[in-house]
């Protein structure tokens, strides 16, 4: 039995907001619980939980959430590929050390094999005996690819930018405090992977229904063409957050505004079909959100109605193309 787990600790990002590590450490209580108790199914399933929580914060740290159906291989590799060549002062650049770190990722990416063997989460017609040693081998290699990972992405997170894009998820926000904070964050000069995820950020929390921040962050870019102080990877990242939540669940705001304004966002975009095909994709892969279930056939109308607003006729078939796949779903 790994007992050792009990006592195991991982090191919380100094930056990382509370709802992204609440949702690292939920795995990680259910997994020393599950030792505690030699629940041996709930051992496997919970390190596997646990990689997949921390490889999923990873990416949403970074503006490109995973979709909630996305495939665990392709979540924990894009992770671990986002923070591979991560500069810190205490990380190491060393190519051996990137070797030591895939293999860990390698161990790591053979959990969802082994859940689905021997873990919690699929009904069986028979019980597989769960050694001793497959219980190590899960827990081990969960908690060496995920402190590994926890180290990294401390000097990922945005730094300054940071808290900003942590009240948009949780703080408050009278009229015009949006706009002050991003003039103070000097968006164009900002590298375009922080652009992005403060858009999908603003977006997430405008589609939320908080309608200052609509009107400062969403709608001041949809009402200006300049690209220059409005970036294309911000106005990316704000057509996919008003779509999709930090849950990676479809979501659009109650007055379904943000349709409207998603095409309105890309109008200066100067390739809007390769952004909504990766919207597309994503869409794809993601669950509906309760709020959605309720309203998808008027997103849908919403979607049909602005298409002609869109100015190529590739990006009006793909916004189509998505809008038919809203309305297929629908009807299931």
């Amino acid at each position: 039995m790994p007992t050792h787990v009990l006592h195991a600790e991982l090191k919380k990002p100094q930056a990382l907001d509370p709802a992204s590590w609440a949702a690292i450490e939920d795995p990680l209580n259910r997994l020393k619980k599950a030792v505690g108790d030699d629940d041996r199914p709930l051992i496997v399933g919970s390190a596997k939980e646990l990689v997949e929580a921390t490889a999923r914060v990873i990416l949403q740290v970074r503006g490109n959430p995973a979709g909630s159906g996305e495939d665990y291989d392709k979540v924990l590799s894009a992770a671990h590929k986002l923070i591979e060549h991560q500069p810190g002062a205490d990380v190491a650049p060393d190519a051996p050390v990137r070797q030591a770190a895939n293999s860990a990722r390698k161990l790591a990416g053979t959990l969802r094999d082994l859940r689905n063997t021997y873990g919690t989460g699929h009904g069986k017609a028979t019980l597989q005996p769960i050694t001793d040693e497959v219980l190590e081998t899960c827990v081990d290699g969960a908690l060496l690819w995920t402190r590994w990972a926890l180290r990294r992405l401390q000097h990922l997170l945005l730094g300054s930018l940071q808290p900003l894009i942590n009240d948009l998820r949780n703080g408050t926000f009278t009229m015009g405090s949006l706009a002050s904070r991003l003039q103070a964050a000097d968006l164009p000069k900002l590298e375009p992977e922080h652009q992005r995820a403060l858009g999908v950020a603003v977006g997430q929390r405008a589609a939320s229904n908080t309608f200052t921040v609509r009107i400062d962050g969403v709608q001041a870019c949809a009402d200006s063409h300049d690209d220059a102080v409005w970036p294309l990877a911000y106005r990316e990242g704000l057509t996919e957050g008003l779509f999709i939540d930090q849950f990676g669940q479809t979501q659009v705001d109650d007055s379904r505004l943000g349709v409207r304004l998603a095409i309105e966002v890309l109008l200066p975009h100067p390739d809007a079909a390769r952004v909504l095909t990766d919207l597309k994709k994503k869409l794809g892969t993601s669950a509906w959100s309760s709020g959605f279930a309720h309203q998808w056939s008027e997103v849908v109308k919403e979607m049909r109605l602005h298409k002609a607003v869109l100015r190529t006729e590739g990006a009006r078939n793909i916004w189509l193309d998505i809008a038919d796949y809203r309305a297929e779903r629908g009807g299931e």
